[in-house]
């Protein structure tokens, strides 16, 4: 925050970031993206602080202030270039359970419903494949998680899907 708002106006500008956090966190419908969502929060502070502090300027590309993207964008762009290379490396039934369930959004039940198989074996490949599809990742690539086991950065050791 200091950074983006250098000088005594820091300590406002986060007091008001809090507040914000604090009375919008109850209308969160998931909790799933909370590390987003509060990032979120903090960059629209530092912009409303910059839009008061400099009236009738608009704030653009030309602006100097440098308001970076979501810090693991970039990482998940990277990382998602390596999905479909490590699906085919994949045994074809964990390959297609992954598909349907989590790149498909569809549940392990109807997963099973659709391929006529049981729900138990359904859930087995799941299991099996994502388990495979992270020691994949590890392989090809240096992981760092956060304290939520979010991948935060991500070094590629030279596989064949690295840029």
């Amino acid at each position: 925050m200091i950074r983006r708002v250098p000088g005594p106006d820091a300590d406002d500008v986060l007091q008001d970031a809090l507040l914000r956090i604090h009375l919008g966190v109850v209308s969160l419908r998931s909790t799933d993206r909370l590390a987003a969502w509060v990032y979120r929060v903090a960059l629209s502070a530092i912009i409303d602080h910059h839009r008061r502090s400099r009236p009738g300027e608009k704030l653009g590309d030309d602006d100097d202030t440098e308001i970076p993207e979501e810090p693991q964008a970039d990482v998940r762009v990277m990382l998602a270039a390596c999905v479909a290379p490590f699906l085919e490396g994949l045994p074809p039934e964990q390959a297609e359970a992954l598909r349907l369930t989590d790149l498909g959004g569809m549940t392990q039940v109807a997963a099973a419903e659709r391929l006529g198989v049981p729900i138990a074996t359904m859930k087995a490949r799941v299991q099996r494949g994502r388990r495979r599809m992270r020691e994949a990742f590890e392989l090809c690539c240096e992981l760092e998680r956060d304290a939520r086991g979010a991948v935060v950065t991500a070094t590629p050791r030279g596989c064949s899907c690295s840029p």
